[in-house]
């Protein structure tokens, strides 16, 4: 068929509850197509436009499947998922307009399989890990899977039902009519799990307008704040697994070299971060870390653009965006040289990867391209040059917009 066709394409989403990677790429997925001429409808179990990138996701036409279990079953969202798994057979038909459907992780494949079924629609998959609930990395485990929060038991029933949870997961994945995955590192995982042989089609970020005359004096205001030059960012959602103790563990023999240096943290607030606020306190550094809470999308720019050193945490990440938005806004990275982070980022060029999980060393890297300004802008101006060429929104939605047509 001509590229030149304009499709209608629904986008099934998990939810949108919380500001995150995955809703934030779903959002510019929107964006992207729509400019291209596309009609995009996104559809999700749970939809909150107050905890979900408030000043953002207004501008997006996302819908809930059924509203009525929204407002009955507010903030009981893994109830509203299943419920709505359950229910769908009976709205099914609301989609039979549409050409092609998205599934954006679990529930999302799952539905748009249904939607195969009764319509005939053909879809593809997007993914950026496999379902955890089903397959749980080791840190979730450890940690639990879901944070706790006002939620009905789906580890219990996964329990009780998981080989059915099991065999509606693959089949899910297997008769998509094309697969995507967010990167190199987890296209591996999912051949395993899956059986598939996904396209990657990596997340992309915005690249910046280079950097910024000095990350080291001055000082900008986000959410009330003012705050001091140089800093330190960490951005990512507030759940155990992102193992945010490693940079706060780093700041008391960071501020012995830069005393008036600090660690940033945004993020909406859960119950992760009163225990990270606890462990600030225990460590006598709870006057160098800001818990800055949601920052609006302008203000994170800004808040890139103007740190020193960009830390990511998480052990056992599938992609990490955050990640390729710093070095997009020209920030070095520190992370682990394990799992997503260690295909995206090049050690010693674009930041530092780190063995798993040597908080010295960690320490003693963060400290180093603080005191080192030269290599610290050199790994900025390499960071820049490496997600151009390789992780835009704009490389994408190509990539994206090209497998949708070829199923269609």
């Amino acid at each position: 068929m001509s590229k030149k066709r304009k499709l209608k394409i629904a986008i099934f989403h998990l939810a949108f509850f919380y500001s995150g990677g995955g809703e934030k790429l779903v959002l510019e997925e929107m964006k992207g197509l729509g400019k291209k001429g596309h009609e995009i409808v996104c559809f999700a179990p749970t939809v909150d436009r107050r905890t979900c990138f408030p000043d953002v996701i207004k501008k997006y036409p996302i819908k809930d499947f059924f509203p009525s279990l929204s407002r009955i079953f507010h903030r009981f969202e893994t109830l509203q998922i299943l419920l709505t798994c359950l229910f769908f057979p009976l709205i099914v038909y609301r989609f039979r307009n549409f050409d092609v459907i998205m599934g954006a992780n679990q529930p999302g494949p799952w539905l748009a399989y249904l939607a195969k079924l009764f319509l005939r629609k053909p879809y593809l998959v997007y993914l950026a890990q496999p379902t955890r609930i089903l397959h749980p990395r080791k840190v979730d485990l450890e940690n639990g899977v879901w944070v706790k929060r006002k939620s009905f038991s789906l580890p219990l029933l996964v329990k009780i039902f998981k080989p059915l949870f099991n065999w509606a997961d693959k089949a899910s994945i297997k008769n998509a009519d094309i697969a995507l995955v967010n990167g190199s590192y987890m296209a591996g995982i999912l051949r395993k799990v899956y059986g598939v042989k996904p396209v990657i089609c990596a997340a992309g970020a915005n690249v910046l307008n280079g950097l910024v005359k000095n990350r080291w004096r001055g000082d900008l205001k986000i959410n009330g704040f003012t705050i001091g030059k140089p800093y330190l960012l960490l951005t990512n959602r507030h759940f155990p697994q992102k193992k945010f103790e490693y940079a706060i563990n780093a700041i008391p023999e960071v501020i012995k070299n830069f005393p008036k240096i600090k660690l940033v943290i945004t993020g909406n607030p859960t119950i992760y971060t009163d225990y990270l606020k606890r462990l600030s306190k225990k460590l006598k550094v709870e006057k160098s870390i800001l818990f800055t809470g949601y920052v609006k999308e302008d203000d994170l720019e800004k808040l890139y653009q103007n740190s020193c050193l960009y830390l990511y945490t998480s052990p056992e990440e599938d992609f990490g965006m955050g990640v390729i938005e710093a070095m997009g806004a020209g920030v070095p990275v520190i992370a682990w040289d394990k799992a997503g982070p260690s295909k995206t980022i090049i050690n010693s060029k674009t930041g530092f990867l780190v063995k798993p999980y040597i908080q010295a060393d960690f320490t003693r890297k963060i400290i180093y391209l603080i005191k080192n300004k030269k290599k610290n802008i050199r790994f900025g101006n390499n960071a820049i040059r490496h997600v151009k060429a390789h992780y835009t929104y704009k490389g994408h939605l190509v990539v994206l917009e090209k497998a949708i047509i070829s199923i269609v």
